[in-house]
């Protein structure tokens, strides 16, 4: 009887691991079959990070548009580059003279260094979201009581135009639009207010917070019988004329739109000038961007007085943000300082250059890969599964950053992007990594971690399918709970 019972067991243990192993191959061949993918792409790979052996593989060396999985390629380079302690510094300085009197005859001038987090909802418990008011304090601080000359934002660190040549209209003006600057400032982003009527009635603008002097907005959105907003904001980088379009909900006092910056230095720049007046120290001059119209304003030869530095969250707590909440901005700046130390330059082509440079100098194969932004925004991006599962398994197995690069990676049943995904399975609280999502693109590459435990490096890309979003999302859950069921 014990004999019976043991080799019952046996045999059921055998059934089950037979089963699990061949469930990959079955949510394989349903995706690959399935009709609504049938006019697209699918393409997917999941390695064994150890032996490297390959779990399951489809069209592997397929070029694919990666959405918002473009971001690992940025964020673990900028780590790769910095380390998960470098820091950003943004200083305040002043030149010309300082008299007893507290009379400076000279200019204030707010020295961007690249940082993406200064004022960003995303540190709001930190320094760098009080810039303004650090800075109003160094200049009472400093002795200063008034100023003959300008308060200059000088984002210069960068090049002045970042926004990448291969992103589409509709994205540009959006919030999620918006693109870097060297001095970027509460996330290069301000809210719309608008107040709708009955349906079919024209939305009218009602303000913006906070307060960007000079800018005009038009409107063409239309109060309808929906329960979200679903308009877009067009305008480019410097432009201070906004057009918005779409649907509004109607007869609501307060419909909210995003939408970028247009000159986040002269903004700043504009807000500390704002302050100091306020606060009772009087500046004659004006609130200037140092590209303002086009010229550079400040004397590089001048000297200039520090009298406040604010340094930025550490590298490691920036890409953890970027990758947990797939923000593109601070994407964009990871892409920059790639460009700054690869190339000395933030010309986004050359840096994007410099980016897959990089890749192919770990040892990546890059044929068939076009990256075009930091982001994962463009269209004209394309990566294979092959290509993201190299990058994964060389933090894993080579990168001294491993765990910081790793603790950036959002989890099924935890936070971040992937947090909903595969309820109910191993997944959850296993599988990690990044998701993406662009018009006709879902994409998920990660890690994830088998029955049997053999820790595996895993992508999934599928473009142009023909449902819905959410129903792709759903088919590509079931590939990574195959995954972390595998148990050979």
């Amino acid at each position: 009887m014990k004999f019976k019972l043991f080799f019952s067991t046996l045999l059921l243990g055998s059934v089950m691991n037979v089963s699990a192993q061949d469930n990959v191959s079955k949510v394989v061949t349903e995706i690959k079959n399935n009709e609504y993918f049938a006019n697209g792409q699918v393409a997917l790979l999941a390695v064994d990070m150890k032996t490297g052996e390959e779990i399951a593989s489809y069209n592997s060396d397929m070029s694919v548009i990666p959405a918002s999985n473009t971001k690992l390629f940025s964020t673990a380079a900028a780590l790769e580059l910095y380390g998960p302690d470098f820091k950003y510094k943004t200083q305040l300085v002043y030149t010309g003279k300082l008299d007893s009197a507290g009379v400076l005859t000279g200019n204030v001038i707010i020295k961007g260094g690249g940082d993406p987090t200064l004022g960003s909802k995303f540190f709001y418990d930190q320094d760098c979201f009080k810039y303004n008011e650090l800075f109003l304090k160094a200049v009472k601080n400093a002795g200063i009581r008034r100023i003959t000359g300008n308060i200059i934002g000088d984002g210069t660190i960068y090049a002045k135009e970042m926004t990448p040549s291969t992103w589409s209209w509709e994205n540009i003006g959006n919030y999620f639009g918006a693109v870097p600057n060297g001095l970027t400032v509460h996330d290069n982003y301000a809210t719309l207010h608008f107040k709708t009527g009955k349906e079919g009635t024209t939305a009218v603008y009602m303000g913006c917070e906070p307060e960007i002097k000079g800018l005009r907005v038009e409107t063409a959105a239309v109060a309808a019988d929906i329960k979200r907003e679903n308009t877009n904001t067009f305008g480019k980088t410097y432009q201070k004329e906004k057009y918005i379009e779409g649907p509004m909900p109607q007869n609501n006092m307060d419909v909210t739109v995003r939408t970028i910056i247009p000159d986040p230095a002269q903004f700043a720049a504009s807000q500390l000038l704002d302050s100091l007046n306020s606060n009772g120290i009087q500046v004659f001059g004006q609130a200037l961007s140092a590209f303002e119209h086009n010229r550079y304003v400040l004397n590089e030869e001048t000297p200039q007085t520090v009298i406040c530095t604010i340094e930025s969250p550490t590298l490691a707590e920036i890409i953890q943000q970027t990758n947990y909440y797939s923000i593109n901005l601070y994407a964009e700046h990871c892409l920059a300082l790639v460009g700054l130390k690869q190339v000395n330059t933030t010309n986004v082509d050359l840096a994007c250059y410099a980016l897959m440079n990089f890749w192919r100098n770990k040892g990546m194969d890059i044929k068939g890969m076009s990256i075009n932004d930091g982001c994962g925004l463009s269209h004209y991006n394309i990566v294979t599964p092959r290509q993201l599962c190299f990058l994964l398994t060389y933090m894993h197995n080579q990168s001294k950053y491993y765990e910081s690069f790793n603790s950036s990676l959002t989890m099924c049943g935890g936070k971040g992007t992937m947090a909903g995904m595969c309820p109910n399975t191993r997944a959850v609280n296993n599988a990690r990594g990044k998701s993406g999502t662009i018009r006709r693109v879902k994409s998920y590459s990660g890690y994830v971690t088998t029955r049997s435990g053999r820790e595996l490096a895993f992508a999934i890309l599928i473009n142009n399918f023909t449902c819905s979003a959410n129903d792709t999302k759903r088919e590509m859950e079931k590939y990574i709970a195959a995954l972390a069921d595998y148990n050979k």
